[in-house]
């Protein structure tokens, strides 16, 4: 596949609440009576940066993303003069001013090496300036975990090697350690959840709109409908629908490990 932007703005937004529930826990725990500039790096298609605008509606609020498909989805949520998207690399991107908050949401496992980057996010910060962060940590039997047995598989491991090795998540001792070298008042958190996802296949479309982006943008279609097929058969097998409620339900696990950090006055 030839199309080096992965993400799909419409598979990533049918399960909405299950991406959005850690945005809003991070969110909760932002101490920050005022900002005026707050930026959101790798805000996808702008679903959570309307939580963050909603959360501070006094806030200039502007949504960075290395995708330009997301970037045109999220467009039709801008809000003249409160909220704006822009295509950027958030480990090559500047502000334009020194923002009050800067926050990132399941992006950083992405960036090879992000420890290094958050002293260098820190140091944009406006005086009394919070950078926060969450990402999905390793759940044992998750589907990812689903997704690294079908790749280490005779049929895909060749044309698939090393396709999810490239994310990364640090204990938040790690991060506690990163942000207080950086000068930020420093604290971190992990918490899981579960999630009940309505009708058999819920997990394998989740895991198609998230884990599996990657992998899927490096097969042809149909070799990504044969992938997906195998995958879900896996899934099944490894996490099959439970009745809840009268209906069959799969159950999503998630890990995620949260950071925050405040610029001291000096």
């Amino acid at each position: 596949m030839t199309n080096t932007d992965v993400w799909d703005p419409d598979a990533y937004l049918r399960w909405t609440h299950p991406r959005t529930r850690a945005v809003r826990d991070l969110l909760a725990n932002v101490d920050h009576s005022g900002p005026r500039l707050i930026v959101d790096l790798g805000c996808g298609p702008g679903n959570n940066t309307e939580l963050i605008a909603d959360r501070w509606p006094d806030a200039r609020v502007v949504g960075i993303d290395s995708s330009p498909a997301m970037i045109e989805a999220a467009r039709s949520r801008q809000r003249p003069g409160r909220l704006e998207f822009r295509v950027g690399d958030l480990s090559e991107w500047e502000p334009d001013d020194a923002p009050d908050v800067v926050l990132a949401s399941a992006v950083l496992q992405w960036v090879p090496d992000h420890l290094i980057l958050l002293p260098r996010l820190a140091g944009f910060l406006a005086p009394g300036g919070v950078l926060g962060f969450q990402m999905p940590g390793e759940v044992p039997g998750s589907i990812v975990d689903i997704a690294r047995q079908l790749l280490a598989a005779p049929a895909w491991r060749d044309k698939l090697r090393d396709g999810l090795d490239s994310a990364t998540v640090h204990a938040p001792a790690g991060y506690l350690t990163a942000l207080s070298d950086a000068g930020l008042a420093a604290e971190a958190w992990e918490t899981q959840y579960w999630f009940p996802l309505a009708g058999e296949g819920s997990l394998t479309d989740y895991a198609a709109g998230s884990v599996l982006r990657y992998v899927l943008a490096r097969l042809s279609p149909d070799d990504a409908t044969q992938f997906l097929a195998e995958y879900a058969q896996r899934q099944r097998a490894t996490l099959p629908a439970q009745r809840i409620g009268g209906q069959p339900v799969e159950v999503l696990r998630q890990r995620r490990v949260f950071a925050l950090g405040r610029l001291l006055p000096r």
